[in-house]
């Protein structure tokens, strides 16, 4: 369902995950104490870093993320474990007649969503970290009234289709996981977004707090979004060991904190048959892509080879027009129903004055390119985060 429908199952309003939440016994009511992060880049890391800084001093955390890259269950942990295979799949054939019986046809999300709460229900954890999947305000996960935390990482332009056409909008929907009274994490963002956030909060009467300028210490190995991501996960836990939740709670030194087991954003593979450097990105809006680019033009390889695919449904113009010229291309589609035909990514590409050649499989374009690429240049997979997926299945 997930691969088939993408945009096509958005839902705008919180009915459906209510509905689904009833049927399976208010799972929600029974997890007091809740970190919610949304953003546009970077929420997942970060959601990754509180989560692991946590259970590193002996609290039981769930974990709720999205997407998933090689297995499902990614996106529901409780201290960096998955359920079972077996759990999910009574979990569904348990559950599945009570929805058919009341004609309710859940989204992907809203049965991923209720499913992973149930579980962390009955794994009795003591708090969950919950990444927002899109936008906030009408997102799945903003159901929880009095959340022990919210944060906001950044705002840029992406879903426009479904959150607006500009800064402003967007971070409105952002604001939206706002609740009365529960403090709020300001990530680094733009000042017009940074101005929507601060309304939202003067309105509810949350207490605001901001993340340091990190620096990075290892800009190649961690990349130029973890440094801002770090600080808002330490900030984070910093308001969290401010309340009662916190007594106790000791504060991990910001360069301690990790986002290791988050993966396929600035990834760096050891890629056994590539004589060169083998780097997995899934940006795919425009802030993070031109982050990803930009970093990437301040290293010294001597040349590219950029694996790339899409989704049949998003407009290409922003990221074939970012890419550079004189990198050799390998274009591809990943084995879903969404995928874009190789053959018309490389057509529309050329438009761009991007050159290279079109490949039956994403194994296939990854191979050719590690064959060509020398140990002094850059292999790098991108575009889609299936395509990302299907390398990382391929190099486990």
């Amino acid at each position: 369902m997930y691969q088939r429908q993408g945009a096509a199952a958005y839902k705008a309003n919180l009915n459906g995950t209510f509905e689904v939440l009833e049927k399976l016994g208010r799972p929600d009511l029974q997890l007091p104490h809740v970190i919610h992060v949304a953003g546009t880049n970077g929420k997942g890391s970060v959601c990754t870093a509180i989560a692991e800084a946590l259970s590193s001093q002996g609290q039981r955390v769930g974990l709720f993320t999205s997407p998933h890259l090689v297995d499902y269950r990614e996106r529901m942990r409780v201290n960096g474990i998955m359920p079972d295979k077996d759990w999910i799949a009574h979990f569904v054939g348990a559950h599945q007649h009570l929805f058919a019986e009341q004609e309710i046809q859940p989204s992907f999300f809203e049965w991923t969503f209720g499913m992973a709460l149930c579980w962390f229900v009955e794994s009795q954890v003591d708090a969950v970290v919950l990444e927002t999947g899109m936008g906030g305000r009408l997102d799945s996960t903003n159901i929880f009234r009095s959340p022990l935390l919210t944060v906001i990482t950044n705002v840029g332009l992406d879903h426009q289709q479904f959150l607006g056409a500009d800064i402003r909008s967007i971070a409105r929907e952002k604001a939206g996981i706002v609740k009365e009274g529960v403090p709020v994490v300001m990530g680094r963002m733009r000042p017009e977004a940074q101005s929507v956030v601060l309304a939202a909060a003067s309105r509810m009467g949350s207490e605001t707090h901001y993340a340091e300028v990190s620096q990075s210490l290892n800009t190649v190995l961690e990349g130029p979004h973890w440094p801002e991501n770090r600080a808002t996960a330490h900030k984070a836990l910093e308001v969290l060991a401010s309340l009662p939740f916190g007594k106790g709670l000791s504060i991990p030194p910001m360069e301690t904190l990790s986002k290791a087991s988050h993966r396929g954003r600035w990834q760096w593979l050891n890629a056994q048959a590539c004589a060169g450097r083998v780097l997995v990105d899934c940006a795919h809006n425009l802030d993070g892509l031109e982050r990803t680019l930009d970093a990437l033009d301040g290293m010294s390889f001597a040349g590219w080879h950029v694996v790339i695919g899409a989704v049949a449904d998003k407009d290409l113009t922003e990221l074939l027009s970012r890419l550079r010229e004189e990198s050799q291309y390998y274009f591809c589609a990943a084995d879903i129903p969404r995928a874009l035909p190789a053959q018309q990514l490389a057509e529309a590409a050329e438009n761009f004055g991007l050159k290279g050649l079109a490949y039956p499989s994403v194994d296939q374009a990854f191979k050719a390119a590690c064959e060509t690429a020398t140990d002094e240049e850059l292999v790098l997979v991108l575009g889609s985060i299936f395509v990302v997926a299907e390398v990382l299945v391929n190099e486990a």
